[in-house]
């Protein structure tokens, strides 16, 4: 403890500290995997729906059309400037340092703000190194997954006081709070919450920021439950596998260990991430009835768990995917970097140290690693299939990861 009180007294959380750990983060990006940002490509969706949709019609078609079963506006917004504004040629490289900008976000967030989740030095540190490390490899550097980031981004917004924060900032917050909830159900789910941190606080800021959120998630909500109800192309809620479903719960949303959507099919990497998300859970239920009385506790945890549920729930045939447990997973780890610092009698804080080293010993371990899922050095470059067009009319660009006919783009 004393070790860690001289590094807190040490470091000192002024503007310096702030964009050097910034600069620490946006290294990390990019040292994941250098090539997205050398040849950058367009991932799945992010070509074959949205930037294809947005070659061939209108701008009012471009935002007044869902795709995937729910509102996508940010989505709308990137292709929209791909189509529309950049050569075909560049279209990749718009949404892939889009994506980037997306990804510092939530960075910037706790980096320019007061929380008691990250009020000295080093919590601040491992706050945003964390939520940098955790990052699914399928969110990297994209705007298909931009939601997920959102959502994340929304929670943040949520938990920081508005009081003493500039003009500037507060119209910054709204933007973002309206674009991701209109920009898939992540930041939707956290619209109940809202409203509680808004009564709770009772602020005229907070009070504008969650009528926001709730006005565009009732939006948002009609259009999902439109698109369940009457042209469920992806089939939610209706295909499912109770095991797959039930391993995705616990280790998406609670392990905090790095995995594939896949892992259930090897019976070791089944057996280990179920049961260290099994024990999170508990750690999880031990936190929420320490911490029951603290309102923003309760909030925090709250969240992780109306997240988690339904992003399990929402998920493509509810088998999770790493993408779907980041929100909770970065909630958690707050929590847990919290807990960590804490004096009590309970030991805790031992438990969630030790925890969070398995954290970021994993996850550090499969940073690079990982990406081999949604990168590989023979799948398509944008720049090269362009070309391909450019002396075939009829060839029709592929897209990332290129593995079947359908993900290309017909230009």
């Amino acid at each position: 403890m004393k070790f860690i009180n001289y590094i807190n007294n040490t470091l000192k959380d002024n503007r310096n500290f702030r964009i050097s750990l910034l600069f620490v983060c946006i290294v990390l990006i990019g040292f994941r995997e250098p090539a997205l940002l050398l040849h950058p490509r367009l991932w799945a969706e992010e070509g074959c729906v949205f930037y294809q949709f947005a070659l061939h019609h209108s701008v009012y078609k471009i935002f007044t059309t869902a795709h995937v079963g729910y509102l996508t506006l940010f989505n709308s917004l990137v292709s929209a400037m791909q189509a529309k504004v950049f050569s075909v040629e560049n279209a990749a490289v718009v949404s892939t340092y889009i994506g980037f900008f997306i990804q510092l976000i939530p960075i910037y967030i706790i980096l320019f703000s007061k929380n008691k989740f990250w009020d000295n030095p080093l919590k601040k540190m491992l706050c945003v190194l964390m939520i940098t490390i955790v990052m699914a490899p399928e969110l990297m550097l994209n705007t298909t997954n931009s939601h997920f980031i959102f959502g994340l981004i929304t929670f943040l917004i949520m938990i920081v006081s508005t009081n003493k924060i500039s003009k500037i900032k507060k119209y910054f917050f709204r933007t973002l709070l309206f674009i991701g909830a209109l920009t898939g159900p992540a930041s939707m789910l956290i619209a109940p919450v809202f409203l509680l941190k808004a009564y709770h606080q009772k602020s005229k800021e907070k009070y504008i920021q969650a009528l926001i959120i709730i006005i565009c998630a009732i939006s948002q909500l009609t259009v999902i439950l439109y698109a369940i109800f009457y042209n469920n192309t992806y089939n939610r809620l209706s295909t499912h596998n109770y095991k797959h479903t039930l391993y995705a719960f616990f280790v998406d949303n609670f392990s905090t260990l790095p995995h594939t959507s896949t892992s259930y099919l090897h019976i070791i990497l089944f057996f280990l991430g179920i049961c260290f998300g099994v024990f999170m859970a508990v750690l999880y239920v031990f936190i929420f009835i320490k911490n029951r009385p603290d309102t923003n506790y309760l909030i925090a945890l709250i969240s992780i768990l109306i997240v988690g549920t339904f992003s399990t729930l929402g998920s493509l045939n509810m088998e999770g995917s790493p993408r779907y447990g980041y929100i909770p997973t970065c909630i958690f780890i707050i929590l847990l970097i919290n807990e960590s610092f804490k004096l009590n009698r309970y030991k805790i804080k031992y438990i969630t140290s030790f925890a969070l080293l398995i954290c970021l010993l994993t996850n550090t371990a499969y940073y690079r690693y990982g990406m081999r899922n949604v990168y590989k050095a023979d799948y398509p470059k944008w720049v090269d299939e362009v070309a391909k067009w450019r002396i075939d009319s009829t060839y029709s660009p592929r897209v990332h990861p290129g593995s079947d006919a359908g993900q290309c783009v017909k230009l």
